[in-house]
């Protein structure tokens, strides 16, 4: 799944529509370098164990060395790509979802301002309220629903999962402020106006995971539900 076709003359105004394409662009791009990321790092992480069983106690250990040497360096990247991913497809999952909450409720287009202050990484909190927003019942459903049964419910329940992985996530950004000492946040509201990618201590277990792939997923098909409400007016 890519970027669905919009027609031009249709309700979506050109920035709205230039903002959607460009942020799934960027996040599909910085998608596959994580990917590719995770990738090596799994496979240097094999490597790793095969250089240790396989060196004896008195032999060289340079091929141990190399391997933990990149896979060092792997790590360090699949870490940054992941914020670059997370980055983007959290904000084209926020404008996507506020422009199709206002075609689906035949509301005047998202202002200039709008979409640019849109495409910016959204707070925790701002995503969690955009996920909270209810997608699956705004999009009509197919002409024939026995073509995919049970999608409508299945689309409800990714969102209630996202939306709870989001608040599993601000959770452990309080607690990592907590365990840490920091100044900020405090209270769980203020872990709500936190940015994920400037609390996310390389020295810590990723917080974005288990949550970036659902993102993914969700942020890729909002596009494609815009497509079907206007189709269907």
């Amino acid at each position: 799944m890519r970027f669905p076709q919009f027609n031009e003359s249709g309700p979506l105004t050109g920035y709205e529509l230039e903002a959607m394409r460009s942020l799934s662009t960027a996040f599909l791009t910085a998608r596959y370098e994580w990917q590719t990321a995770c990738t090596m790092w799994d496979r240097l992480h094999a490597a790793g164990e095969t250089a240790a069983l396989g060196r004896a106690p008195a032999s060289f250990s340079f091929h141990e060395e190399a391997v933990g040497r990149l896979a060092s360096g792997v790590g360090g990247y699949e870490r940054h790509a992941a914020l670059v991913a997370w980055r983007y497809t959290a904000a084209a999952l926020v404008l996507g979802v506020a422009v199709l909450r206002r075609i689906a409720e035949d509301k005047p287009p998202l202002t200039v301002t709008g979409v640019e202050e849109l495409c910016q990484e959204p707070t925790l909190g701002q995503l969690h309220a955009a996920l909270s927003v209810p997608v699956p019942d705004l999009v009509p459903e197919r002409r024939y629903p026995a073509d995919i049964p049970g999608e409508r419910e299945s689309s409800a329940r990714q969102w209630v999962t996202m939306r709870k992985g989001v608040a599993g996530v601000i959770d452990l950004v309080l607690e990592l402020a907590t365990d840490e000492e920091a100044a900020h946040p405090r209270t769980r509201d203020e872990a709500a106006t936190c940015l994920l990618t400037q609390h996310c201590p390389p020295h810590t277990d990723p917080v974005y995971e288990g949550v970036l792939q659902p993102l993914f997923q969700l942020a890729e098909q909002v596009p494609y539900d815009i497509a079907r409400i206007i189709n269907h007016t």
